[in-house]
């Protein structure tokens, strides 16, 4: 595993000469320890409020509810899970760690713009199960799964328990930034999402390495920069943020639209079942 020098969020000038030289670099101490425990007790809840509606009796230990829990509601419907995915992306704890100050400050100054105004895209908790691969990418470059043509960086860093090349942490291609869109291939593989995936002998020109990474530590990367998850050969599930973040003054972005799609009722519905009355 290659030794990556980690940098404070104060050592500016430094750390945009590392990320321009490797595409990526990792800040220590990136998040408020305050705001990282309040994420850890409200997704503890979050989990707890799901097994609930899944009717499954709460009599886990502190230790057991990240994991056990979870594999508990896999087995009785894997859309508890899903709901909790899209639970935690809006709770406020996590809207708190994304918009840490010294963040979006570090993304301004990767971007070289001060001001810039930004957009995050696609930040989640991702949640990866104990050796199950099934939603695990090949190496690739997010061009083309995000806003086209945006300038933005990417954001990877460790939830609830540290990122280890045992629970599948990330992998980087170190340089390969330097490609620009690399040459890739669109793969639609039966059961799994479309994996757009760069091709292997742009990877093989690259030295490639696991980043094992602790809490309250960041990566930033460039969106050219080809990557991919570990695989989780642990027992616990690994639980990872991820996202984007677009320069809004690039003249070619364009905000996606916002389409919600309600699992129970609707409000049309809703209304139609007070009303009726």
């Amino acid at each position: 595993m290659h030794s990556i020098k980690r940098f404070s969020v104060e050592d500016t000038e430094q750390a945009k000469r590392f990320f321009d030289e490797n595409g990526f670099v990792i800040l220590r101490n990136a998040f408020n320890q305050s705001c990282m425990q309040d994420f850890n007790l409200e997704v503890a809840e979050i989990i707890r409020a799901h097994l609930a509606k899944a009717k499954i009796e709460d009599n886990y230990p502190e230790d057991q509810i990240f994991d056990i829990a979870m594999e508990d509601l896999e087995k009785k419907d894997h859309e508890f899970i899903a709901s909790i995915y899209d639970t935690i992306f809006q709770c406020p704890s996590f809207l708190r760690i994304i918009s840490e100050k010294s963040l979006t400050n570090s993304i301004r100054n990767l971007m070289g713009k001060a001001n810039a105004p930004l957009y995050g895209y696609t930040n989640r908790c991702r949640i990866d199960p104990p050796k199950d691969d099934r939603r695990t990418y090949g190496w690739h470059q997010e061009v083309f799964y995000t806003v086209p043509k945006g300038n933005y960086l990417q954001t990877w860093a460790p939830l609830i328990r540290n990122t280890t090349i045992e629970n599948g942490t990330i992998q980087v291609a170190i340089g390969s930034h330097k490609e620009g869109i690399a040459k890739q291939s669109w793969n639609e593989i039966n059961g799994r999402a479309t994996q757009i995936l760069v091709n292997s002998e742009v990877i093989d020109k690259y030295e490639q390495t696991s980043i094992e990474m602790e809490l309250g530590e960041l990566l930033i990367f460039s969106g050219y920069l080809a990557h991919q998850s570990g695989t989780n050969t642990s027992n616990q599930h690994r639980y990872s943020l991820v996202g984007m973040y677009h320069d809004v003054s690039k003249l070619e972005f364009e905000a996606p639209r916002l389409v919600f799609d309600y699992r129970g009722l609707t409000p049309k519905e809703f209304f139609d079942s007070e009303m009726d009355g």
